[in-house]
């Protein structure tokens, strides 16, 4: 029955010609798709969509002119929980000026088969659709569709009517689940000149071009009428079979590979009225300075003039006077965890409920930096999961965040305020997408700016240890971590109900060990090293009989044991974020009464053009065995085609740290 509903599908629709609409109506459940219990194709998916329409039409109206019209139609069928999260729902829209998008249709319902096989239809009640308020330029609608259940399949379909013509909806034919048919239909006036732009590593099943002449009444600026003929062009996109986007090992947010498509305005040529739509840094620049949330607060006093006044007195060097604004921002204002490049409330709000957007913290730490005498820009750039941006494309819709460049001397510092336990050389991991955009009040100075600075993250395990008779292993055992190493793991360890639960989950994952007494150091201070110690036993024989011959692994547990490069083959870059070491140093005393009579060989392995570079030394000295290895990568952001190049070393890395010193009792 699965392969009969998909093939049946699959086969109907590829009947359907350029001129006819979807066969596909909203609220029209297949019996045979309600009973679906999963998808051959990718039996792992949870989810599958079944179909995704969607259609952007610039249609004139003889009253308000031209609009650009959007509706969607989606279909899901959830096969189990994990795929729970496919009916949650955020749709954005915006407003500019008088320019607007409006939501002006939003249904949603859900179908499932009860115990006696019937339908149950749940809707999506009006009350249950939440409007956010992101700023006075952004909403969303957020919502999630009723009633779902293992089995369901829920139908979604809106549309947006909106004026703002330079903000052509992007469309998305790949997601996190696969999906049978995704298709847009494009329907533009000769009048309007759009860029498309495809990206993604997928190809359309079918892309069909087509003409249709119109007429319109055209309203002149005399207010004189005339009849108006003019070419539409009609584009069909069609992916079919679309597979799941899989998130893999040390890649940037999926979002940034998915297939999809997106429309840049050139120009806007109606019948003797040219209006050119291109831009460039220079104006972008001059409307954000001019903008009321964002750049002309920046340009008043702000609202902690008696703070930066204090700040200025207590400490006359510029640099520790940044750093100490920087930590004052950040302990006194909690993140909500929104994003944007707007305020949502004034300055003077923001500061007095203690609480904003990254975009209101932000700026107003740029707002108190300047209020210190020390230069600040604000820099917009793009976070990881919001995608990454292409220099030649100048859309201010594709940024997301906002951070402060503080310049003193000849030297600059990326700052941001969110996060309360990084330091102000540390942005959040989320900031680290490549590249972002100055915005000086000097235009001459807005330029791209560098977000990954090429500073190195370090590990060291440090274990000083006693190998006895039995096999067994007791001693003291270090991590010592810096940077993001440190912050990564500083998050986990508050994550935990306290640090004992923390460290009972750190010792289930090293087979054998009997963590004894422990202690964290510098958990929440990120410019000293992250350091976990510990007094320790790793048991591999627990009766404690004494052994003729030892297997001895001189790694204890600490090294790379499994390869995170699964795929034989892969078409995204390697995003390691940044440089980074990690090394595994063991002095291990042998018990006496024993030799040495194997060895893993010492070897040294590199990437290609200096990418990186992994060591390993065994040596014994007397009745101790000293071991170290270190794993560099030095280029963090390594392409698809050194693919196979890394996925090698990291084999032989886990192959290494599997071998033996052997012992033999004498």
């Amino acid at each position: 029955m699965k392969n009969i509903f998909i093939f049946t599908f699959l086969a109907l629709f590829s009947t359907i010609t350029f001129a006819q609409k979807s066969q596909i109506k909203f609220g029209k459940i297949d019996s045979d798709l309600l009973a679906l219990k999963a998808y051959d194709a990718d039996t792992s998916a949870g989810a599958l969509i079944i179909s995704d329409i969607g259609d952007i039409s610039i249609i004139y109206n003889d009253l308000t002119g031209f609009a650009v019209n959007y509706t969607r139609h989606l279909r899901v069928k959830i096969f189990n929980s994990s795929g729970f999260d496919q009916a949650k729902f955020k749709i954005k829209y915006y407003k500019f000026g008088s320019l607007e998008e409006k939501i002006t249709k939003l249904r949603a319902s859900s179908f499932y088969l009860d115990e006696n096989n019937k339908v149950v239809k749940t809707d999506l009640n009006k009350a249950d659709i939440f409007t956010e308020h992101i700023s006075s330029k952004e909403k969303s609608r957020n919502f999630s569709i009723p009633n779902i259940k293992e089995g369901s399949v829920f139908d979604l379909e809106y549309s947006l009517t909106s004026d703002l013509f330079m903000l052509l909806p992007e469309w998305n034919f790949q997601h996190d689940i696969p999906a049978l048919i995704s298709e847009l239909t494009v329907s533009i006036p000769e009048y309007f000149n759009y860029k498309r732009l495809m990206r993604g590593y997928l190809t359309a099943t079918a892309t069909d071009s087509k003409t249709t002449n119109r007429s319109i009444i055209w309203v002149n600026s005399q207010k004189g009428t005339s009849s108006v003929n003019y070419t539409e062009y009609i584009t069909k996109y069609t992916f079919l079979n679309v597979p799941a986007l899989k998130e893999e090992a040390h890649m940037n947010d999926i979002s940034n590979y998915i297939a999809a498509i997106e429309f840049e305005l050139g120009s806007i040529a109606f019948p003797q009225n040219y209006k050119d739509f291109t831009t460039n840094w220079e104006k972008i620049g001059n409307d954000l300075w001019s903008d009321e949330d964002f750049g002309s607060p920046l340009k008043r006093s702000g609202p902690l003039k008696k703070e930066a006044e204090a700040l200025r007195i207590a400490y006359p060097d510029p640099f520790e006077r940044m750093v100490k604004a920087h930590e004052f921002i950040r302990n006194s204002v909690n993140y909500s965890g929104a994003n944007g490049i707007y305020l949502s409330e004034s300055l003077r709000k923001v500061w007095d409920e203690k609480k904003g957007k990254s975009s209101d913290i932000n700026l107003l730490l740029i707002s108190l930096l300047n209020e210190c005498d020390i230069k600040t820009n604000p820099v917009i750039l793009s976070t990881r999961n919001n995608g990454m941006l292409h220099p030649g494309q100048l859309m201010l819709n594709k940024f997301n965040y906002v951070i402060a460049e503080a310049i003193i001397d000849s030297n600059t510092y990326l700052l941001d305020a969110t996060e309360k336990n990084l330091s102000y050389d540390m942005l959040p991991i989320r900031c680290l997408n490549d590249k972002g955009r100055r915005i000086s009040r000097e235009s001459s100075n807005n330029n791209w700016v560098e977000l990954n600075k090429p500073k190195e993250d370090s590990r060291t395990y440090y274990n000083q240890v006693n190998l006895d008779a039995s096999g067994n292993i007791s001693g003291d055992f270090s991590i010592m971590e810096t940077r993001y190493f440190a912050h990564n793991r500083a998050v986990d360890i508050r994550a935990k109900n306290n640090e004992e639960e923390y460290i009972n989950e750190f010792e289930a994952k090293i087979p054998g060990m009997q963590i004894g007494d422990f202690s964290i150091e510098n958990l929440n201070d990120r410019t000293n090293p992250l350091y976990l110690k510990l007094k320790a036993d790793l048991i591999t024989n627990p009766d404690k009989s004494t052994k003729d011959i030892i297997y001895l692994n001189p790694a204890l547990g600490m090294g790379i044991s499994s390869n995170p490069f699964v795929t034989e083959e892969r078409v995204y870059p390697i995003d390691f974020i940044n440089p980074w070491t990690t090394k595994n140093i063991c002095i291990i005393n042998l018990p006496e009464g024993y030799e040495v009579v194997e060895m893993p060989k010492n070897i040294s392995l590199s990437l290609s053009n200096n990418k990186g570079i992994f060591k390993y030394i065994a040596v014994v000295n007397g009745n101790q065995l000293q071991f170290q290895s270190v794993l560099t990568i030095k280029t963090p952001l390594i392409t698809f085609q050194d693919y196979g190049e890394i996925r090698e070393l990291y084999a032989q890395i886990v192959a290494k740290n599997a071998e033996m010193v052997v012992l033999k009792k004498l």
